[in-house]
């Protein structure tokens, strides 16, 4: 049969989506900027074509039938896939273009006081940043190269380390060392995915057991923390391979002589099955090259 035949569509399935996540036709309708009824005419085409009952209409509201649920969550994934594919095409723009993903600390800390260097050095490059915590829900397709914190080797592409984990607390220049803080002021980062250590890994390591009037602030960005560090307001775990140049420059200190290491690094990431494109590869090197240089 004809792809075609078989495809729901489209519009229906925008707003199917709408209504699923909202709850609510009217709602829905409002976001799309279409009359209740309208949404009404949209579901009931795509129910229609499916031959099923996707959602009970009841006085408080639209619920999804079973079938409505397995049809959700299958359909949201792909459109979000189809949404990210048409994203990466629009935002390509020519052989010159270079996609490089990394989380924001890496991004704020490590790659931009490296961005004059590398326009100059590679006169030819076009670069799309790609910034994001999550490199474990970014596609291969997403990027070209990509540079992440990871525990363990990353399997599947191919990766190239950059820099070991090692943990070290850091204050600003001048600042009490951490076992004189009363209390102590602990900065960390707050995300559920992270892979990364935190101040528990760090003291079990050091064999310190942190006072019960600790205060803990939990920012949402690594850079914050290392700049709240630097402002004096606390002690910042300091990934030493991040921020080697602040604390080369002696913007940051160690606040204790424990560094923390485990078998977790930094990586350069690329597919292993696609073709690298010369500029790619090029990038790639420099990357490397910097990285070499400068640790």
């Amino acid at each position: 049969m004809i792809l075609g035949r078989r495809l729901p569509p489209l519009d229906a399935l925008v707003v199917f989506e709408a209504v699923v996540r909202v709850g609510s036709f009217s709602r829905a309708g409002r976001e799309l900027a279409l009359t209740q009824s309208a949404v009404s005419r949209q579901i009931a085409k795509l129910e229609a074509f499916v031959g099923t009952s996707l959602f009970v209409r009841t006085p408080s509201g639209v619920h999804l039938t079973s079938s409505g649920e397995t049809y959700a969550v299958e359909i949201v994934r792909l459109l979000n896939e189809m949404a990210g594919v048409t994203d990466s095409v629009r935002a390509w723009s020519g052989p010159r273009q270079v996609t490089l993903a990394c989380s924001r600390g890496i991004g704020d800390l490590w790659l931009m006081p490296r961005l004059k260097r590398m326009s100059a050095e590679i006169p030819e490059l076009e670069l799309r940043l790609r910034v994001t915590d999550d490199f474990d829900h970014l596609r291969l397709d997403e990027f070209d190269l990509a540079i992440f914190y990871r525990r363990h080797r990353p399997s599947g592409v191919h990766a190239v380390k950059l820099g070991e984990e090692e943990i070290v607390p850091v204050t600003l220049p001048g600042g009490l060392p951490l076992d004189e803080w009363r209390p102590p002021t602990l900065l960390s980062i707050e995300d559920p995915r992270r892979e990364w250590m935190g101040w528990t890994d760090w003291c079990a390591g050091a064999g310190l057991a942190m006072p019960d009037d600790t205060r803990h602030w939990r920012l949402g960005d690594y850079r914050l923390a290392v700049e709240a560090a630097a402002e004096g307001i606390g002690i910042a775990l300091g990934w030493t391979w991040i921020i080697g140049q602040q604390i080369a420059e002696g913007r940051l200190v160690p606040a204790h002589s424990y560094r923390f290491r485990t078998d977790g690094g930094f990586y350069v990431i690329r597919s292993a099955h696609r073709h690298t494109r010369r500029i790619v590869r090029e990038l790639e090197d420099w990357l490397i090259a910097s990285n070499a240089t400068e640790n």
